[in-house]
């Protein structure tokens, strides 16, 4: 953001000083996966030249850019009709820039290429990366959507009811405090259960779901919400709890209780559906690291009567491929890669504003390494849900694609505190140490590892940091264990193999963290 800048390890400028060779730092910096065709980047630069002279010119440019770049030119990629920059030795940072009035700058404002092609690229380019409003803030708390219709009478038969009873309460702020939090809490389970979310429905012919009533009083300044879960059918008590909304800290205790909650619906949904029926998500399964659990929830969702079929469910088949991609759990990447690009079409074709959906997209967006694209698509996903933590977790990770870890660790804790981190912890601890990593914190980046290891012993991305970690500050025997551990659910793991460029270790391969490779433990 603002002028286009090159800087070396050691903070030297390596900015080539002509105008094309900016703007084609500019163009690889936000292509996806760092690298455009030859011909595009062409097209982009010498639109209005001879198809030869404009070969020439890109040649020259080339050359200028690695004399320019001396010791690092190896960053420069280059292969059969394609040109990129080395992502594993390339840090991209779109922070937002302001001036002395506090009002943002521009993409690559330093930048008059007079060639209409870039300049349509570069309006549009602008138009997506400059912040709608002033501060340097990546998170814009704005309203929280309205809660989608509920139905209240018109559930079929077969279907999961959640039926929300009126808040009894002693005063109208303690009230509406109450609805607040018991219509957000189930319209987020129902997301995900899926269920039909209703007032006290009554149905021809015996439903399957949960009754949730409540009590919402006033004591003193702060508020006590008595939560009761009962089966529909038979009106057995399910779940209780209380919970205290503080007026200190009224956003946060209520974000617990919502999440709270909601994890208790999908808890019964899961334990009194019909499994014949396929009546709920296996989102449980969704966010582990094993083979066999990813493998039979991807059955579970694609066995889903037509009629269940959402996108919040395909989001979820193309979100549990890419966990199989990453972990090297499947024999054949690029078919598993295909069918989650797949899926994540469709799911966008279905519910084109689902922040869940949106956020899978950003997430499969910056496994291609389409940083732009995956910022924007994960800033709709909070605009439409600031507070849904699947949008939380693609932003973090949107973030640190372009180098704005501050505001990625933001996001992260943001998300930590939603229903789904309840349900998958290691996933959303895995990415605070990838932050807490990015920013040097290395004994936090630990300790998160730590925590993601004890709420999943088959999480291997934690292993991996803590061999490392523990390695990098001297604790032999702490990296040891790790690797044992490691070696037990990765058979095939080696030192040798996590030296290896295609290994997924790119976090510490950045931070300059393998030396455990060469430890021979």
């Amino acid at each position: 953001m603002g002028t286009v800048r090159l800087r070396g390890a050691g903070g030297a400028d390596l900015t080539p000083r002509s105008q094309k060779a900016r703007g084609a730092l500019a163009l690889l910096g936000t292509a996806p996966d760092l690298r455009l065709s030859r011909a595009r980047l062409q097209d982009l630069l010498w639109s209005e030249r001879a198809k030869q002279r404009g070969s020439d010119s890109l040649r020259q440019m080339l050359r200028e850019l690695r004399g320019a770049l001396g010791p690092e030119k190896d960053i420069l990629l280059a292969g059969v009709g394609w040109v990129g920059l080395d992502p594993e030795r390339l840090r991209i940072d779109l922070t937002p820039v302001y001036d002395a009035g506090g009002a943002p700058i521009e993409f690559a404002a330093d930048l008059d290429i007079p060639d209409p092609e870039f300049e349509t690229w570069l309006r549009d380019m602008r138009l997506r990366l400059t912040p709608d409003s002033d501060g340097p803030t990546a998170l814009q708390r704005l309203p929280a959507p309205a809660a989608p219709p509920r139905s209240d009478g018109d559930a079929a038969p077969g279907d999961y009811v959640v039926a929300l009873q009126p808040v009894e309460s002693n005063d109208s702020r303690a009230h509406v405090i109450g609805e607040m939090i018991l219509n957000e809490a189930a319209a987020r389970a129902c997301e995900m259960i899926p269920a039909v979310l209703a007032d006290r429905i009554a149905v021809k012919a015996p439903a399957t779901g949960t009754q949730v009533g409540a009590i919402c009083y006033s004591a003193g300044v702060d508020c006590s919400l008595m939560v009761v879960m009962r089966d529909l059918a038979s009106g057995a008590r399910g779940w209780t709890r209380r919970f205290t909304i503080r007026a200190a800290d009224e956003t946060a205790t209520m974000r617990h209780a919502v999440a709270q909650i909601a994890v208790a619906l999908l808890d019964r949904a899961r334990r009194t559906a019909p499994p014949a029926k396929g009546l709920t998500f296996p989102v449980w399964d969704v966010f582990s690291y094993s083979r066999d659990r990813l493998e039979s929830a991807d059955r579970i969702l694609a066995s889903l009567p037509q009629e269940r079929q959402s996108g919040v469910a395909l989001a979820l088949r193309s979100y549990l491929r890419h966990t199989l991609i990453s972990e090297r759990l499947t024999r054949d990447p690029a078919r598993c890669s295909e069918e989650a690009e797949t899926f994540a079409q469709l799911a966008r074709d279905l519910a084109p504003a689902s922040p869940v959906v949106l956020a899978v997209a950003s997430l499969s967006a910056s496994w291609r390494r389409d940083a732009v694209g995956a910022l924007e698509l994960a800033q709709a996903a909070c605009r439409n849900d600031p507070d849904n933590e699947l949008a939380c977790h693609a932003l973090s990770q949107a973030l640190t694609d372009v180098g704005r870890d501050l505001e990625a660790l933001e996001a992260t804790e943001r998300g930590a505190r939603g229903a789904l981190a309840e349900l998958g912890p290691a996933c959303w601890l895995m990415r605070r140490a990838m932050v807490q990593l990015r920013l040097g914190r290395l004994g936090d980046a630990e300790n998160s590892a730590a925590a993601a290891f004890a709420f999943a012993t088959d999480n291997r991305p934690s292993l991996r940091f803590l061999a490392a970690l523990r390695y990098h500050r001297g604790d032999e025997a702490g990296a040891a264990d790790a690797l044992r551990h490691l070696r037990r659910i990765e058979p095939d793991f080696s030192l040798e193999l996590m030296a290896d460029p295609d290994y997924p270790v790119a976090a510490l391969r950045m931070a300059g963290l393998m030396g455990i490779t060469r430890s021979g433990l």
